[in-house]
């Protein structure tokens, strides 16, 4: 388990649910299933590199 999975458990005492997941890695994986069957990789790709100022 990561280590925000064990500091949020430490926090509320929940041990209902095996798998907490961060914000960014929750946004990246929605991100990847809003978009159309093909383009996922694209999609995950997209998310993980922070955009740059222009």
């Amino acid at each position: 388990m990561s280590t925000t999975g064990k500091r949020y458990i430490d926090r509320t005492h929940d041990r209902s649910s095996d798998r907490i997941l961060d914000a960014r890695t929750k946004a990246i994986l929605n991100t990847v299933l809003k978009e159309d069957r093909g383009r996922a990789l694209n999609a995950y790709l997209r998310a993980l590199v922070p955009a740059k100022d222009q």
